[in-house]
C-alpha cells in the first residue's frame, strides 16, 4: 500500500523551506528536510529519505507519526533526557568551594575532605567521585606545602631568597 506524503503533510514547499532555514539543531533541520523532500516528491518513499539523511527508516517513521499526531510543534519539542543524579549535590558543592576557599582550610588529603563531607552532610561519597569533583570540576588544589629535606641548610635558603 502506497501512501501519499505530499496530502499528508499540510504545510507547503515554501513554507517547509522558510521553516528549514530557520533550525538550529542537527535532529530538528533533519526532520524538516525529510518533511521537505516527502512534499516536493524529492523522495519516493521514507527509504530513500532515511538513506539521504543517514537514519534508519524506523527513525523517519517515527517523525511522521509525530507530525502527524501533534503537527510541527510536537515533532521539533526536543525532550530532556533523564539520567542519574548526581551524588554530590549543589548545595554540597557550595559547601565545599566554600571550604576550600578558606585561609584556614587544613585539608591535607581527599579521604579528609570525605569525612568532612560524611560529617557535615551524612552523605558518603567514595574516593573517586570526589576526586574527579574537586580536582577537574573545580579546580580545586589541596593546599600542601612540599615536604622539606632534613638536610637542607636554613642559612643556604636564606641566603637564596635575598638574591
Amino acid at each position: 500500500m502506497k501512501v501519499n506524503y505530499q496530502e499528508r503533510i499540510d504545510l507547503s514547499v515554501g513554507e517547509l523551506k522558510i521553516i528549514l532555514s530557520q533550525q538550529r539543531t542537527i535532529t530538528n533541520r533533519q526532520k524538516i528536510q525529510a518533511l521537505y523532500w516527502l512534499k516536493a516528491g524529492l523522495s519516493p518513499s521514507l527509504t530513500d529519505v532515511a538513506e539521504r539523511l543517514g537514519v534508519h527508516r524506523i527513525t523517519v517513521n517515527r517523525w511522521l507519526k509525530q507530525y502527524s499526531f501533534g503537527g510541527l510543534p510536537a515533532l521539533l519539542k526536543i525532550g530532556k533526557s533523564t539520567g542519574r543524579p548526581r551524588v554530590i549535590s549543589k548545595a554540597v558543592i557550595a559547601g565545599l568551594s566554600e571550604k576550600l576557599s578558606e585561609e584556614s582550610c587544613e585539608f591535607k588529603s581527599y579521604k579528609e575532605i570525605g569525612k568532612w563531607v560524611e560529617e557535615k552532610y551524612q552523605i558518603s561519597v567514595k574516593y573517586q567521585t570526589l576526586h574527579k569533583q574537586l580536582h577537574y570540576r573545580m579546580k580545586a588544589k589541596l593546599k600542601v606545602p612540599r615536604r622539606s629535606s632534613i638536610k637542607k641548610d636554613k642559612a643556604a635558603g636564606i641566603e637564596f631568597k635575598k638574591n
